[in-house]
């Protein structure tokens, strides 16, 4: 696995523990991944279109997936989808969306808006762990991202 190629992420995600977990397995997963993080959707429309306080494209680059989770505070993630996938400068990203929850409305609005997939978080730590190594497995090893 020398041969990993290095992706770039955006975690949109407002659970701090959370997050830190998901950027954790992200980089052990490969050392030379790259993960930016903000806490809702309106920060994360705002990273996407370089806008304040993200102006800086060199530094705040866009991702090659967007993992998103559906309840946040200000700005949820289907909304946030939404808009993803109406803009036609953003909506060729893939976008993971991560919910606790996994009723069937809401996994088939999520696919039916664009997703490119939906995890479900578990509760145990390792179980977590394990399923954010498989989705990296995927997304590197085995899926070609848009470039």
């Amino acid at each position: 696995m020398d041969n990993l190629k290095a992706i770039s992420a955006l975690m949109v995600e407002d659970n701090i523990d959370h997050a830190e977990l998901m950027m954790d397995a992200f980089s052990d997963f490969n050392i030379k991944n790259s993960i930016a993080h903000v806490l809702d959707g309106e920060q994360a429309v705002a990273y996407l279109r370089n806008e304040a306080p993200f102006e800086d494209s060199s530094q705040f680059t866009r991702p090659d997936i967007i993992f998103l989770d559906i309840r946040m505070p200000r700005q949820g993630g289907i909304e946030t989808l939404k808009i993803i996938k109406a803009d036609p400068a953003l909506c060729g990203i893939p976008v993971v969306m991560i919910s606790t929850s996994s009723t069937a409305p809401e996994i088939e609005e999520c696919y039916s808006l664009g997703a490119s997939g939906y995890i479900t978080k578990p509760l145990q730590f390792d179980d977590f762990s394990n399923k954010m190594k498989e989705l990296n497995y995927y997304w590197v090893l085995t899926s070609e991202l848009p470039s």
